[in-house]
This record gives structure tokens, C-alpha cells and sequence, in this order.
């Protein structure tokens, strides 16, 4: 067998054995504890990949040949390498309000991700796995008047769940200055959102029931969305400046809703003697959740392998969300601003590591979509990244994020979090043809 051979094989064993352990060891964890993601369909996961992470989430106009480009379908039109590339991501997470104040640390798989040079220079595919949108949250209210029907001493409000997303992304080089693309993705997963009462008490103001499930709603969603890509680049000296715009089109998921009303003893199980009215259900309930569209735009200014300036914006009017036709009265207009660059001091260097490393950095400004007592629930977080050649072609990307999130005006509920981010990515020429053996 030809060493060739061997080495081909060696590649593709690597990769099947690490896509099979990703798989395996879970699916994609809910990496952000936020008492915010209780409202529509939790909080989204933000599209970039790690590299993304590191220059303020930014990059729909930027297109690099050491990473695969996710936020824009049109740039894997010029996709050099036959790339795998995996992320993890780990959060730290400072929530507290007006009295109290807890820390929250989660982590797992971020994405999976193949890319392949098609026709070289001119059609590009990927194919990614990745979230949409979680929740993970615990909220405990407890019983100040009248305000819980029926009356308890305690409400808990939880949440889990995660909206998955398969995408294969197409891009195409028109010329040397235009390109397009079209993004398809099969989003699935569940949401779960739940309530329990404790301490249930009569008209006598004494406890009549020790545990109530008020609700449980388990939201499975199932179908396509669809994303459009372009952007133009103009030549300028040894320097390019692109403008890339996508736009998200208006989705309409099927989801199927079962809802749960049960009686539980003190310890949280069923309560076995009330078999007739213990467990209520209503199975099966067929309805859609509406996504709203989106419009982003990004520009970038370039010199190809040493460095690069990004700034992105996008816009999604999320008053047009509707889950079972029932609009989330705290969704609004939501605007993102992404900025963030990279820096590459030397990339031939032959004998100094620290120049080939790529150094990144940026911040990423969320107005919106949700306002609770009057008050926006914006966000502003700090990146920093790197990469670090393991190979001629191939790397390992760092990116941590300092951020905020919310406010402690109104008896709300701030977060001061911090996310680590790590992925690997495989670059390698897999379908170039032999001349010698």
C-alpha cells in the first residue's frame, strides 16, 4: 500500500472517530444558564464559528483560507482547503439581582463542521451541525399577594431544551469581484417549560396541596429555514474590500406541543393513588413558530494573509415572532453591531512560531430583542482571540468573550459572563488528482 494511501486513510479514520465521539458524548449542550432565555424560544446561539468569536462575532464579508466561513454562504465560493473543523465552548456565568448573586458554569459541544473546495476558485460546500437556540433557566418567586393562581407559597419557573440546526451551505463565484449563495437548514430539537407551585394553600390560607404542576409545554420542532448570501469585492492596491449581505427568510417551523398537568407528592414524584387524576395530558398539538427575517450586512478590508478590519450589522424585528399564532408581548426590534479585526505578523516565518500566530480582537453590541418593566435587556461583550498552526495548513482557535448582560433597574436580573472558546480545525487537499506515484 502507498504511503499516500495510508496517510488518505489515516484522515479520514481521524475524522470518523472524532465526528463518532462528538456524537456520542452528547448532543449540543445548553452552554448559556440565563433566567432570560424563558421568553420564545430562549436565547439564539450566535452563528460564527470560533475564529468569528474572536473578532467580535463578525465576518460576513471575510472570507479566510484557515477557517470555514459560516456567516455568509456566498464566501465558500472561494474555499481553498477541504476543512474539518470542531468547537467547544465553555461559560461562565455571574447572575444576580437587587439581594442575591450566584455563579453558573456550563459547557459542551458548539459545532461540527465540513467544508470542501467543489471547483476551486469558483463552488463551495459545507456541512455544519449546530444549535439555534436554548434554554436553561431556574427561576424561584415567591408568594407576595395575589398574584399566583391558584395561591402558593413558592413558584418555580424552569426551562431546558435545545433547537439544533443541519445546514448544508452553497457558494458560487460569479467573477472575481461577485458571489452568491444559499444556505439550507433542517432545524430540530425540543423546548421544555415548566411551573411548579409548592406549598398550595386553601381559602383558609392553610397548605393544601404540597406540589402542583401548573403547566409543562414540550415544544418538538421539525423543518427548514433558508438563508441568502452575497458579496462584492473590489481590489484596491494589495488590499480587498468586500461588502457581504445576507438575508434570513422568514421561517415557519412545525411544532408539535404536549402539555402536561400533574399532582406530585413533597419529593417531586407522580402521586400514584390519584391514577385518575393525578396526570393530565393533551398529546400532540399541531402548530408553527414563526422566526422573523432578517437582514445583515457586513463590510471588510483585507490583506490577504496579514491582516484584516470587519464591522457587521443586522437587523430582525422580532415582534413578528408567533409561536401557535400568539405573538411574545416582550419581543421587539433587536440590532446587532459587530466589530473586530485580526492581525498575522508573518505567516512564511520559517523559525519564529509567534509570527505565524494570528492574534484577534473586537466587541459585539446587542440592542434588544427582549424589554421586561420597561427596561431593554441589551448586551455588550469584549473578544479576544487566536490561532496557532499545528501544521503548514492546520490550527487550534482560541476566543474568550467578557460581556454583560441585562440590568438591576426594576428588580431585574444582571449577568456578567464569561465564554471560552476552542475549536480544531483540519486543513488538508483531499481531491486533488495524483501525477506520480
Amino acid at each position: 500500500m502507498r504511503f499516500y494511501d495510508i496517510m488518505y486513510q489515516f484522515k479520514i479514520g481521524l475524522i470518523a472517530i472524532i465526528t463518532s465521539i462528538l456524537f456520542i458524548s452528547s448532543s449540543f449542550s445548553q452552554v448559556m444558564v440565563s433566567p432570560y432565555s424563558a421568553y420564545g424560544m430562549g436565547m439564539m446561539s450566535e452563528k460564527g464559528f470560533v475564529s468569528n468569536s474572536g473578532m467580535g462575532n463578525a465576518g460576513i464579508a471575510y472570507q479566510s483560507p484557515w477557517f470555514i466561513p459560516v456567516l455568509n454562504p456566498a464566501l465558500l465560493g472561494s474555499q481553498s482547503f477541504s476543512s474539518f473543523e470542531a468547537g467547544l465552548s465553555i461559560t461562565q456565568n455571574n447572575i444576580s439581582d437587587e439581594v442575591t448573586r450566584f455563579r453558573q458554569v456550563n459547557g459542551g459541544l458548539k459545532y461540527i463542521s465540513l467544508a470542501f473546495p467543489i471547483v476551486p476558485g469558483k463552488y463551495g460546500l459545507s456541512i455544519s451541525l449546530k444549535p439555534l437556540s436554548s434554554k436553561n433557566y431556574e427561576i424561584l418567586q415567591r408568594r407576595r399577594s395575589e398574584e399566583f393562581d391558584p395561591q402558593a407559597e413558592l413558584a418555580r419557573f424552569q426551562g431546558s431544551g435545545t433547537i439544533s440546526q443541519f445546514s448544508l451551505s452553497n457558494g458560487w463565484n460569479i467573477n472575481k469581484n461577485i458571489a452568491v449563495g444559499l444556505e439550507a437548514n433542517y432545524n430540530f430539537g425540543n423546548l421544555t417549560d415548566r411551573t411548579v407551585f409548592e406549598n398550595v394553600i386553601n381559602g383558609e390560607d392553610t397548605v393544601a396541596i404540597p406540589y402542583l404542576i401548573s403547566a409543562e409545554n414540550k415544544d418538538n420542532f421539525s423543518d427548514f429555514s433558508f438563508v441568502l448570501g452575497t458579496k462584492f469585492t473590489k481590489k484596491l492596491g494589495e488590499n480587498y474590500l468586500s461588502l457581504g449581505v445576507t438575508y434570513d427568510l422568514e421561517a415557519n417551523l412545525n411544532t408539535t406541543r404536549n402539555t402536561y398537568l400533574q399532582l406530585l407528592s413533597s419529593t417531586e414524584t407522580p402521586i400514584t393513588q390519584l391514577t385518575d387524576s393525578s396526570t393530565f395530558m393533551v398529546a400532540g398539538t399541531e402548530g408553527t413558530t414563526t422566526l422573523p427575517q432578517k437582514i445583515s450586512a457586513g463590510l471588510s478590508f483585507v490583506r490577504p494573509n496579514n491582516w484584516a478590519i470587519l464591522a457587521d450589522f443586522s437587523y430582525q424585528d422580532w415582534r413578528q415572532y408567533r409561536s401557535f399564532g400568539i405573538a411574545e408581548s416582550n419581543y421587539v426590534e433587536e440590532t446587532k453591531i459587530n466589530i473586530g479585526g485580526e492581525y498575522t505578523p508573518n505567516i512564511q516565518s520559517g523559525t519564529r512560531y509567534l509570527e505565524r500566530v494570528t492574534y484577534r480582537a473586537g466587541i459585539n453590541i446587542s440592542n434588544g430583542p427582549l424589554v421586561i418593566n420597561n427596561n431593554r435587556i441589551n448586551s455588550f461583550g469584549i473578544t479576544f482571540g487566536t490561532t496557532l498552526p499545528i501544521t503548514q495548513v492546520s490550527n487550534i482557535n482560541l476566543a474568550f468573550e467578557v460581556g454583560q448582560r441585562g440590568t438591576l433597574l426594576n428588580s431585574l436580573v444582571q449577568e456578567n459572563y464569561l465564554n471560552f472558546n476552542l475549536s480544531f480545525t483540519f486543513n488538508d487537499r483531499w481531491f486533488l488528482r495524483r501525477q506520480f506515484d
